[in-house]
């Protein structure tokens, strides 16, 4: 049995009865061991900020850059460019309106437009002006100005991000500008339709601003058109709300 603080057992030596006494000394934590445990606090930690980068380092892998034109305002629906924007980039947070009218060289009637589709909200910025919003990601943008003009699109999308169709409502609510991303696998509005599991009364609509031609697709019909690099599209989901994780390349 135990006695008292010396933690000693008394052990029974067969017929004889003879009894002894074994005092069990505390283990000492040798230099080996300390080796050993700084090893494996050391691998563990490794493997912690592996896992809390992998999805930065898969979003570096993914960063493009993509040159945009923007067609001028001419009327018949000219000059409505549908612009997509990346997972992460300079549009991103304070300041990231004016940095996309800098990115694309806007003029001071320069603007950029938001529908938010949850909310049924539209915000509007004019290039010059102070910002009375932030760019909401995962949507895309209109983008007029008054004059032709050009720039270069730069961040990174990030595999595995999903999208949210909220269910149509009074305009604008439920009308999400779905960006045709970069890495993208899809070629036709159908592939979004299906990759999105979208209702066969969904619409996708593609604005061309530079004729104003304005182009539908039904869901589960033969698409007659095809996706844009770098555009969006207006999609009306009446049986929402859903989400979407689109595939990458």
């Amino acid at each position: 049995m135990f006695q008292g603080p010396h933690d000693e057992i008394r052990l029974a030596e067969g017929e004889a009865g003879a009894g002894r006494t074994e005092k069990m000394k505390p283990r000492k934590i040798t230099s080996r061991i300390f080796r050993n445990l700084l090893a494996l606090t050391a691998a563990l930690c490794a493997l912690s900020l592996l896992g809390q980068n992998a999805q930065e380092a898969m979003a570096s892998n993914m960063a493009y850059k993509l040159n945009k034109q923007i067609f001028p305002l001419a009327g018949g629906g000219k000059g409505r460019n549908f612009v997509a924007f990346p997972d992460r980039g300079p549009h991103q947070g304070p300041g990231g309106l004016t940095n996309t009218c800098a990115a694309l060289n806007l003029g001071v009637n320069g603007t950029i437009t938001q529908f938010n589709p949850v909310a049924g909200t539209v915000n509007t910025f004019q290039c010059g002006q102070l910002e009375t919003f932030v760019f909401a990601d995962q949507i895309g943008a209109i983008i007029e100005d008054t004059v032709a003009t050009s720039g270069i699109i730069v961040g990174s999308d990030i595999p595995g991000n999903s999208f949210f169709f909220a269910d149509l409502g009074s305009a604008p609510r439920g009308y999400t500008k779905y960006p045709v991303e970069y890495h993208a696998t899809a070629v036709t509005p159908e592939d979004i339709c299906t990759q999105c599991a979208l209702s066969a009364t969904a619409t996708i609509t593609r604005f061309d601003a530079q004729n104003g031609f304005v182009l539908t697709h039904q869901c589960t019909q033969l698409p007659l058109w095809n996706l844009v690099l770098g555009e969006a599209v207006l999609i009306l989901e009446d049986n929402g709300p859903k989400t979407c994780v689109p595939p990458h390349f």
